[in-house]
């Protein structure tokens, strides 16, 4: 029995010119319907929609949590070895005569605002919430009634 060539041996037809040029319209057209198949129904039947999201939501977490964990685990172990070893620090990325293209200064400004991103595409409900109707003061008197009561 032989083996099957990879996945990536598949014929894909790609659209020659227009908007898909280069892509396969069919699988683009296919998820465009997917995803406005899946925004009509969380209009049309909300709460049918969160109860069977919410509980596919759940089945991933439940099913992949320690898989994420160890990964995650195995990657910052991963990282503090080669932050660790000396030899890494000196490679050169590119060719030996080149210079950088961008200064230590781009480098961490470029991390800052990438950091900044991050915080303001995960952590908005945060911060509407605590700008939001109510005042800070009422927020701390919450607070502070909920912890009295612990």
């Amino acid at each position: 029995m032989s083996t099957k060539p990879p996945f990536t041996a598949v014929e894909v037809r790609r659209a020659a010119s227009g908007f898909y040029e280069g892509h396969s319209v069919e699988i683009a057209l296919l998820s465009k319907g997917i995803m406005v198949a899946l925004v009509i129904w969380a209009l049309v039947w909300p709460a049918n929609a969160n109860s069977n999201l919410s509980s596919l939501n759940w089945s991933l977490l439940e099913g992949f949590n320690a898989f994420y964990i160890i990964i995650v685990g195995l990657f910052a172990f991963f990282l503090a070895v080669v932050a660790i070893l000396p030899q890494t620090g000196k490679r050169k990325m590119g060719r030996a005569d080149e210079a950088p293209e961008f200064s230590n200064f781009s480098w961490f400004s470029m991390m800052f605002g990438a950091g900044l991103g991050v915080g303001l595409m995960v952590f908005p409900r945060q911060s509407l919430w605590v700008f939001g109707a109510q005042t800070l003061r009422q927020s701390a008197g919450r607070w502070y009634q909920t912890a009295k009561r612990l």
